[in-house]
């Protein structure tokens, strides 16, 4: 029998990821919008690399999370 809990961390767990998603778009913008191609790059080094890989396996994360969730069922 399914639970309204799962269901609800489910929803949550959507949210989560679109927000993620939504964060990484904001790094790539941010490193679009530098002055000059030297700034883009150490943007890209300094923020986006390190960011994304973070969002990366948050986003993971929450996926194995749900997976194990609904395994039990």
């Amino acid at each position: 029998m399914l639970q309204l809990p799962n269901f609800l961390l489910t929803a949550l767990t959507l949210l989560f990821c679109a927000g993620d998603v939504a964060a990484l778009g904001f790094l790539l913008a941010w490193q679009e919008r530098a002055a000059s191609y030297r700034a883009r790059r150490a943007r890209w080094w300094r923020g986006v690399v390190p960011g994304a890989t973070v969002l990366g396996a948050l986003l993971l994360l929450a996926m194995w999370q749900t997976m194990r969730l609904w395994a039990d069922q």
